[in-house]
């Protein structure tokens, strides 16, 4: 009969991903151009085996307890997902060291590959902007997608070599979830924010940047977002001492916190993407961004500190799973909830000191993004759903590009279809934690008043649910705070009003 020393395991999996986030946050912060993962991997083989696979989800079916079954569903999902992903950990460092090394000539000049989003970001004009995006597409194409196929085919195969029809399948089960459901909720959003999508942002689109909507690609959108004209109250020099002013309002003194370490300077191969590398949890944790101007630095600051100080306040005596696991919704939630700082007209002129009208007016531009987003993981949902069907790769490029392009009605590059798709279905937690966090915010509107964000009680209460980690997942938490579970309906209801209110 197979059997497991579960105290070593759990010790052996709490040092494997510590190791494995230094070496992300080693390689992503460009600290170092190889990524090594392959190399950690090996080291702890042994979590990773179909023998453990099958133990764990027996242990788990058998548990004496609810919070013991708890902790061997986390466990399941972490035996599963390393499983799979132990067999490409090779193609992985390949990819990341690929897209490190890659470069494209722009006049002359050679630009990291990485750093194409910050010039699109930053690039005024429209054809100069098309020109980077479309030099990015053909490294992505030529030099990422090869890799990228075999990636998921790997784990397609994998999906199946562990009994399940395809890899959808094989995540609804370590997820405990029915994605149909969830794609249910969203297309509803996509149908309820139709109209109010296309009139205010393409209004807001052609009045900001003179285009069109049908004339628009992806990379608009990231120029549109920079929002360049707010520059002034977003500058980088006052970037941290916003975050560290804003928490310390609410009990935070990070200049007290050495278990945040910040990591705010720009590097040639850095990823344009912010992070935070939860090395352990809570004594080390990196926040990771790369300033390049604007508002988004501030939500990118605020999202990922919303992310470290969540698992900074993790109570250090909880079991390991409850640290180092469980439904990442409930993070990105609290990670939402203080990026969206920046749509509180009250924040943005208490702390940057914006007047009135101007903050109204940011409120609304930032309300018109986030349906944006929202719009755009709809259509990843639906599209990943598809991707992951188990019925192969081909010919999905097409349908990224109409799935993509028909949500937001902007141009999309088929190219992108298999690097625009995260692991586990994780933007099922994005989904989720949106949700997660607009009901929150009701919550916290309704305990503290519209300006919480300013009260030492609502730090205390952000402290003692952040104190529980993990453990417990974005519906539970609701249903201690009288709630009966995720209801989308906040979440279309509130975006809905505060872009009828702002515009």
């Amino acid at each position: 009969m197979l059997n497991i020393n579960m105290e070593k395991y759990r010790l052996d999996a709490q040092n494997f991903l510590s190791e494995l986030d230094k070496e992300y946050y080693l390689h992503y912060a460009g600290l170092k151009e190889d990524l090594n993962t392959a190399n950690i991997y090996n080291r702890y083989s042994s979590l990773f085996s179909k023998d453990n696979f099958k133990v764990i989800t027996g242990l788990k079916k058998s548990a004496g307890s609810d919070n013991e079954a708890k902790k061997l569903s986390y466990l399941t999902r972490f035996c599963g997902e390393g499983l799979i992903e132990n067999c490409a950990k090779e193609l992985v460092d390949r990819i990341g060291e690929n897209e490190a090394k890659a470069a494209i000539d722009i006049e002359g000049r050679q630009v990291s590959y990485r750093y194409c989003d910050v010039l699109i970001a930053n690039e005024p004009d429209k054809a100069k902007r098309d020109l980077i995006d479309d030099k990015r597409t053909e490294v992505t194409k030529n030099t990422l997608n090869p890799l990228l196929y075999q990636y998921w085919e790997s784990m397609h195969n994998q999906a199946k070599e562990l009994g399940f029809p395809s890899y959808r399948k094989l995540f609804e089960f370590l997820k405990g979830q029915d994605f149909s459901l969830l794609e249910g909720s969203m297309d509803g959003l996509l149908e309820q924010t139709e109209d109010i999508y296309m009139e205010h942002f393409g209004n807001l689109l052609q009045n900001e940047l003179g285009i069109s909507l049908q004339n628009s690609r992806r990379s608009d959108f990231a120029y549109f977002r920079r929002a360049a004209k707010y520059d002034k109250y977003f500058k980088k020099e006052i970037l941290v001492s916003i975050f560290k002013d804003t928490l310390f309002q609410m009990g935070f003194d990070l200049e007290r916190q050495p278990n945040i370490i910040f990591d705010v300077g720009e590097r040639k191969n850095k990823s344009p993407r912010a992070f935070c590398a939860t090395v352990k949890v809570p004594g080390e944790i990196y926040l990771v961004v790369m300033p390049k101007g604007g508002q988004d630095d501030f939500e990118a600051m605020f999202h990922e500190g919303g992310h470290a100080e969540h698992f900074a306040n993790t109570d250090e005596n909880l079991d390991f799973e409850f640290k180092f696991l469980g439904d990442n919704a409930v993070t990105e939630g609290y990670a939402f909830m203080l990026e969206h700082l920046m749509q509180s007209a009250s924040w943005l002129s208490g702390f940057l000191k914006m007047a009135p009208d101007t903050a109204k007016k940011f409120v609304y531009f930032s309300n018109i993004s986030k349906l944006w987003f929202l719009r755009r993981y709809a259509a990843k949902l639906k599209y990943e759903l598809i991707l992951h069907d188990g019925k192969g790769l081909a010919g999905r490029d097409e349908i990224y590009r109409q799935i993509l392009g028909d949500a937001v009605m902007m141009r999309y590059s088929p190219e992108d279809y298999l690097k625009d798709v995260d692991e586990g279905f994780y933007c099922t937690n994005y989904i989720r934690a949106w949700i997660f966090e607009a009901q929150l915010k009701d919550y916290l509107h309704r305990k503290f008043g519209y300006e919480w964000f300013a009260q030492k009680k609502a730090g205390s209460f952000l402290k003692e649910i952040w104190s529980y980690g993990q453990k417990y997942g974005p519906e539970e938490v609701l249903s201690q705070l009288d709630f009966k579970g995720l209801d989308i309906a906040y979440l279309v209801e509130n975006l809905k009003e505060q872009i009828s209110k702002s515009d």
